[in-house]
């Protein structure tokens, strides 16, 4: 029975729609989303991103759960290696299990929480899983965009049984990666080698599994 909910979900995530609009992914290829980092293996120029700060996702279907953890290898070859560090230490979770509706849907991320000693200056690359990488420095003084603060954060809801799509942000500022992905769509940003700065490299994964 387990074995078949698992063969189950698996599927059902192979098959998801869904996007990470902020930060920005490297790139997004549907045939290529099953792959580690969604195909795009190689990283982009680091955009900034505070120690505490909001994601963007839209979720193509009417429900989706979402699951955020980390890893601290310098070089994660698998979904595996966001489990446990080099030393065999497991790492807490980013965020629990929460879920959300069909549409755009924000939670804030707090990189501090993890006891990790992340701060200003450690590299990170945000994952969605079967979407796309995202790679990030963090920057104790950055300010995001107006439009992408979240005001309404879906994973608190999700604890207080109220998960809602997020409000205070401008719908317009994602006109074209909020759209349903089509099989021939791609685009790359920017790939180049990750840039050589001080501070601990940490990959950050998000998982999604839609439920029909």
């Amino acid at each position: 029975m387990l074995s078949l909910l698992a063969t189950a979900l698996a599927a059902s995530m192979a098959t998801a729609h869904f996007t990470l609009d902020y930060p920005e992914t490297r790139g997004f290829d549907e045939d290529k989303e099953t792959q580690f980092c969604g195909g795009f293996a190689t990283a982009a120029t680091r955009q900034p991103f505070p120690l505490k700060g909001p994601a963007w996702i839209n979720n193509h279907h009417k429900k989706a759960t979402v699951d955020a953890f980390v890893s601290l290898s310098t070089d994660p070859q698998s979904f595996d290696d966001f489990n446990k560090t080099s030393n065999g230490t497991s790492i807490p979770h980013l965020t629990d299990f929460f879920q959300v509706s069909e549409g755009e849907a924000c939670w804030n991320i707090d990189f501090t929480s993890l006891g990790l000693d992340l701060k200003n200056g450690s590299e990170v690359t945000l994952q969605v899983r079967f979407s796309g990488c995202s790679d990030l420095i963090l920057l104790s003084d950055y300010q995001v965009p107006a439009n992408e603060t979240c005001n309404n954060d879906a994973a608190a809801g999700a604890q207080s049984n109220t998960s809602e799509t997020g409000a205070g942000h401008d719908d317009n500022s994602h006109a074209s990666s909020s759209a349903a992905p089509s099989a021939t769509a791609s685009q790359q940003g920017g790939a180049s080698p990750i840039l050589a700065r001080s501070g601990a490299l940490v990959v950050v994964a998000i998982a999604f599994a839609a439920l029909f």
